[in-house]
């Protein structure tokens, strides 16, 4: 089934309360339910499924190659047991011969056959262990690429919303219990959707992916900042004063609107991309959630005084 009519079914079918609740509430608000939108809905709540699955099945890959090593560790040692016991009764055998006749002889011999199975079964080992190193090695990467791609917005590869709805909580506890500031922004695309009526999805993909670089050059390590859907995009800024967020949200709105937008193509001028802006500041108990809402609105009283500004 196709990604948007997955969505839709889901919808319909009122099985998803959470994907019928977040479509309902963007209907409400009176936001697009394009297909940016719907996309997003997908990444949250069927690929990360997927994503769940891939790391469930390369933990049980994991698990068996860790019973392979120990499968191999207790072939070793019950050889190693072996040897010691031989070593045991030929020193009795030796200490107690006089002079080395057949039987001892015989028993040398077998110390020699024993001590060579100890040493080609012990280098067995370590080839197992070094083949079995690099695939659990090689299976951590994937399962570090799976978490990866489950946080990460594909066409943006900014956080998407699911990271920054988990990490967001845990931000504003940590700032709140060390009595510093935090400011949430919320930015969106001026006339994304006429944009894209105009001048089609792959150019407005472009439009997306030149707001995802701009944040990436101003934000700092200590940031969170994600694309949160479809032309919207949230920051969330420890540190930071209710002032300060409004500058550094206005640097960002200054730094997108002296971006070209041409046409690689045809090399027509697509004109000049504004931004939005909502910035509000942690006070007491707000939620995480209350605090996106918070900013949202200030960003649409953004959009009522005419676009490309910053309200806070």
């Amino acid at each position: 089934m196709p990604p948007l009519y997955q969505v839709w079914f889901a919808y319909l079918e009122k099985k998803n309360y959470d994907l019928a609740l977040e479509i309902e509430q963007r209907v409400n608000s009176q936001k697009p339910v394009d297909e940016y939108f719907l996309k997003d809905m997908h990444e949250k709540y069927f690929q990360i499924t997927q994503s769940a699955k891939k790391v469930e099945h390369f933990a049980v890959d994991m698990l068996q190659e860790t019973s392979s090593l120990q499968n191999l560790a207790a072939t070793f040692g019950l050889s190693a047991k072996e040897f010691r016991d031989d070593l045991s009764g030929i020193s009795q055998k030796i200490g107690a011969s006089t002079d080395r006749d057949p039987e001892t002889e015989e028993v040398l011999s077998s110390l020699v056959g024993t001590a060579h199975k100890a040493i080609e079964q012990n280098s067995k080992l370590e080839e197992n262990l070094t083949r079995a190193l690099a695939q659990i090695t090689s299976l951590q990467e994937s399962i570090g690429k799976v978490v990866s791609d489950a946080n990460t917005d594909p066409l943006t590869k900014l956080n998407n919303r699911r990271y920054f709805d988990t990490v967001a909580p845990k931000l504003l506890a940590a700032t709140r219990a060390e009595k510093k500031p935090l400011c949430y922004v919320v930015a969106d695309i001026d006339h994304f959707r006429q944009f894209n009526d105009k001048w089609g999805h792959q150019i407005g993909d472009q439009v997306l992916k030149l707001v995802g670089h701009v944040l990436r050059e101003n934000v700092k390590s200590q940031d969170l900042y994600a694309r949160y859907g479809g032309n919207e995009f949230v920051l969330a800024l420890p540190n930071k004063t209710l002032s300060d967020a409004a500058e550094f949200a206005d640097n960002i709105r200054i730094s997108v609107g002296k971006r070209k937008l041409v046409n690689k193509t045809t090399n027509d001028n697509l004109g000049r991309m504004t931004m939005s802006f909502g910035v509000v500041q942690s006070q007491n108990s707000e939620s995480s959630d209350e605090l996106i809402r918070a900013a949202d609105a200030a960003m649409s009283k953004a959009k009522e005084q005419g676009r490309d500004c910053v309200v806070s």
